[in-house]
């Protein structure tokens, strides 16, 4: 970031979706985002949390290492019937 200026980069994927929906509110695609930019700095709803959180998926919440001993639990107990 030199001279107040910043940089970034997005993926052509990203890029071409972006660009398909300033283009549908009849706007360009840069001072679109700037104003987007912008309105978040100002605003700040969302900078100070994280990227994700268990209220942003529709279904149940469960901590990664209770569903892997539940995996674990449940394989045992399949493998066990198998030998069984």
């Amino acid at each position: 970031m030199a001279d107040g200026a910043l940089t970034i980069t997005i993926t052509g994927e990203d890029a071409a979706k972006l660009e398909e929906r300033a283009r549908a509110l009849g706007l360009a695609p840069e001072p679109m985002v700037l104003d987007m930019i912008g309105r978040m700095i100002d605003d700040g709803e969302g900078l100070d949390r994280s990227p994700t959180s268990p209220t942003d998926y529709g279904g149940p919440y469960v901590e990664l290492e209770d569903a892997l001993a539940e995996f674990d639990a449940e394989l045992e107990r399949q493998l066990a019937a198998r030998n069984g």
